[in-house]
């Protein structure tokens, strides 16, 4: 081994940006004592002036000051967005520069490409801070899981809007406030939008599924839904049939069929995923060795997320100076193909609102049994022949194409006064 030292380059120097810095900055020797390398920071970029401004020693005037640095061995993006950031990991990628990231949206959108050019450079494209911050998912499905058939992937991989249903929960508050308290205490974005729609968390579901697969979807594909329609009523209800909601990414592999969707989730409070309260993350995990596992912990931060760079920072360099190339292969399965959303099978809450009166709950039970949906729970508690009321039911197992025909019925009643809403359910895990 001739390199003993490696050289980075960070472009990027918001919240994670600053953190990675001054973090790697600070545990530089630390590191240097454990691996026998010594990592440096040669130019850092911002366009805000201001936000590099406190690293002003090792300031680059551009982002090619980095990029076409013959001395920097790993470029470090953290400037989130796809496009921009796309030309520039493309650019060092082909400088024949590693790469590490925390950018879901990038890899989402552009992954197939950069994966296939970073193998054809020999260089290596570090990702575990783009999904559930410092928890190490990515690591461990590439590495500690490598020789498991992984079969299903349950991800809680947002701390806003888990913070917001936490607070619905416990506070009895609506989806407005819940909101407005995020943003508050800095939890949100002030436009929330990316995570309360369901895209933040279609985005790094879709990662955690190329890894298990081989294949990147793109998120057009899947079926995504955000949290914005749930309502006090059925944080309530889903607690009085024993359940708490969450949105969760979903992966579920089985035989040829992949099944990859986002939505607001009924689970059993039994579950240790309903355990996971405001901010903090969790990735749930079933393969044919490991059983059933869980990942825990902070999903989001300048700390969490500069962890994991970090980390990949440390892996890359390890490669580095070891030389030699070791190729990473995601093996995928050309017969795999994406199960369409309306072929999905699962269980359904339903809360319909209608006029109290004689037979309407037989009129809404003739067209889901037609349309082979079974009733399992009933709940009707409020008596008021002058206004719309809830009722709220529980299905057996129903196929989604059968549930949209029968909702689609129902809403066309005279007797119902709101669009149905419909949350699906996870049963028997864990």
């Amino acid at each position: 081994m001739d390199k003993k030292s490696v050289n980075i380059g960070v472009i990027g120097c918001g919240t994670v940006g600053s953190s990675f810095i001054k973090n790697l900055t600070l545990k530089k020797e630390i590191i240097k004592r454990k691996i026998g390398i010594e990592i440096n920071i040669l130019k850092v970029f911002d366009k805000d002036k201001s936000k590099i401004s406190q690293f002003k020693d090792i300031c680059a005037n551009s982002p090619d000051e980095i990029i076409e640095n013959e001395n920097i061995d790993i470029v470090v993006e953290l400037i989130g967005g796809t496009d921009y950031a796309y030309e520039f990991v493309k650019k060092a990628i082909e400088n024949k520069k590693s790469v590490v990231t925390a950018n879901k949206a990038l890899l989402s959108k552009y992954g197939n490409v950069l994966f296939k050019k970073s193998k054809s450079k020999n260089v290596y494209i570090g990702f575990e801070a783009s999904v559930a911050g410092a928890i190490p998912i990515i690591k461990s499905l590439k590495e500690s899981f490598l020789a498991n058939k992984i079969n299903k992937i349950l991800g809680i991989l947002n701390g806003t809007t888990n913070f917001i249903l936490s607070e619905m929960y416990y506070k009895e508050i609506n989806f407005n406030e819940g909101v407005e308290k995020a943003k508050k205490l800095g939890y949100a974005e002030v436009d929330p939008t990316l995570d309360i729609s369901g895209y933040d968390t279609a985005h790094k579901i879709l990662i955690l599924a190329y890894l298990i697969s081989g294949k990147l979807f793109q998120i057009d594909k899947i079926f995504i839904e955000g949290i914005d329609k749930i309502e006090p009523i059925d944080i309530k209800f889903a607690s009085e049939f024993g359940y708490r909601i969450k949105l969760l990414g979903i992966c579920k592999k089985e035989d040829k069929k992949l099944e990859i969707r986002v939505h607001p989730t009924l689970l059993p409070k039994s579950h240790l995923l309903s355990l996971v309260e405001g901010v903090n993350n969790a990735v749930y995990v079933e393969g044919d060795l490991i059983g059933k596992s869980l990942f825990y912990g902070e999903g989001a931060g300048g700390n969490a997320a500069s962890s994991s760079v970090i980390s990949d920072v440390i892996d890359i360099s390890k490669k580095i100076v070891n030389k030699g190339f070791v190729e990473e292969n995601f093996i995928s399965d050309n017969s795999l193909y994406l199960k369409p959303f309306q072929e999905i099978e699962t269980n359904y809450y339903f809360r319909f609102t209608a006029i109290d009166k004689p037979g309407v709950l037989a009129k809404i039970s003739k067209i889901l049994g037609n349309n082979n949906i079974s009733i399992s729970s009933v709940i009707q508690k409020q008596d008021n022949p002058e206004k719309a009321v809830p009722i709220i039911m529980l299905t057996h197992k129903a196929k989604e194409k059968n549930v949209n025909k029968a909702i689609k019925k129902i809403n066309q009643l005279d007797v119902i006064k709101k669009p149905t809403v419909i949350i699906r359910i996870e049963q028997n895990i864990m």
